[in-house]
C-alpha cells in the first residue's frame, strides 16, 4: 500500500527525520507513538503530501489511492457542521455519520463556533465519510474526552476493518494504540525504533523501545 525508501527530511539543523525503509500494507491499522518532537507529525505530513521529502520516495501501490489527513489542530471551513462534514465529496445520508461520531444535534451548527474536541469530532467524521483508502490522522482525539474518545476508538476501529482502510495515527495516549491499531511504529529522534504488530506493546526489543513503553505505562 505504502512503500518509503531512503526517506529524508531536515526540518531543523538539530533533526533530521531518516527512514530507510519501510512498508505499511493494505488494511493496516499503524499506531505512531515516541517522544514529542520524533517526528509522528512530521512523517504523516510527508506521506500525506503536506511536506515534501529532501530525498527518498513515498509510493503508493495504486496511484489512485485517496488519502485524508487530519491535521492536530483540525481546520472548519465557513458553514455548518453538515457543509463541513460533506466538503469531502460525501453525498449519503448525514445522520447515521453525524451519530457515529456523537454530532447528533450539531449539523446546522455554525463549525467555527465548536469546541476544540468538537471540532476533532466532525473532522473525523469527515474523513470516515469520505471513503478514503487511507487515512492519516494526528492525534485526532487529544481534545476529546475520555468517555467520547472511547466510543470514538470503537467507530474508528469498525470503519477501518469494515472498509479494509489503512490508518496511520499518531497518539500520545497508551490505551489509544491497543484500542485501535494492529500495529505499531515507535519513532525515536527522527528514526524507525521499532516497527511490529501490536504484541510489541508487551515485548519491545530495543532498548529505547523498553524505556519508552515502560514509561507509557501499557497494561
Amino acid at each position: 500500500m505504502i512503500r518509503i525508501k531512503n526517506l529524508e527530511k531536515r526540518l531543523s539543523p538539530s533533526f533530521l527525520l531518516k527512514i530507510d525503509e519501510l512498508e505499511i500494507k493494505k488494511g493496516d491499522r499503524v499506531a505512531l507513538i515516541g517522544l514529542n518532537g520524533s517526528g509522528k507529525s512530521t512523517l504523516l505530513k510527508l506521506i500525506a503530501g503536506v511536506l515534501k521529502p529532501d530525498s527518498g520516495t513515498i509510493e503508493f501501490s495504486d496511484e489512485k489511492v485517496r488519502c485524508g489527513y487530519q491535521p492536530q489542530s483540525p481546520y472548519c471551513f465557513s458553514g455548518t457542521v453538515e457543509k463541513n462534514i460533506r466538503i469531502a465529496g460525501f453525498k449519503g445520508e448525514l445522520e447515521p455519520v453525524a451519530k457515529s461520531c456523537l454530532l447528533q444535534g450539531f449539523e446546522n451548527k455554525k463549525a467555527k463556533t465548536l469546541s476544540g474536541g468538537e471540532k476533532q469530532r466532525m473532522y473525523l467524521a469527515r474523513m470516515l465519510a469520505g471513503s478514503f483508502d487511507c487515512l492519516l490522522l494526528d492525534e485526532p482525539l487529544s481534545a476529546v474526552d475520555i468517555e467520547k474518545s472511547r466510543l470514538l476508538e470503537k467507530t474508528l476501529l469498525e470503519s477501518c476493518k469494515a472498509n479494509h482502510t489503512t490508518l496511520l495515527f499518531a497518539t500520545q495516549f497508551p490505551n489509544q494504540a491497543p484500542a485501535v491499531a494492529n500495529k505499531i511504529l515507535i519513532l525515536s529522534d527522527g528514526r524507525v525504533a521499532e516497527f511490529s504488530d501490536i504484541s510489541l506493546l508487551k515485548a519491545p526489543k530495543s532498548e529505547f523501545g523498553k524505556k519508552f513503553i515502560d514509561s507509557w505505562r501499557i497494561v
